[in-house]
């Protein structure tokens, strides 16, 4: 299961791989991605946090049609 959702407001880009509760998140400042963990490790989403800016407008709109 994936689902990739695009919050318009918040500039947020989510890629979710499942729909376990988030029991943890990280950071990572250089790319701007929160990285998601459930309460054993594994990975359950990322976000893309400003994803207009990061992406350019053709790569976005391709991105957000998968």
């Amino acid at each position: 299961m994936i689902n990739i959702k695009y919050d318009k407001q918040g500039d947020i880009l989510e890629i979710r791989f499942s729909e376990k509760a988030i029991a943890d998140s990280e950071y990572v400042e250089e790319s701007g991605l929160v990285v998601d963990y459930d309460e054993t490790g594994k990975l359950v989403a990322v976000e893309l946090i400003s994803f207009s800016k990061r992406v350019g407008k053709e790569e976005a709109a391709e991105a957000l049609a998968i």
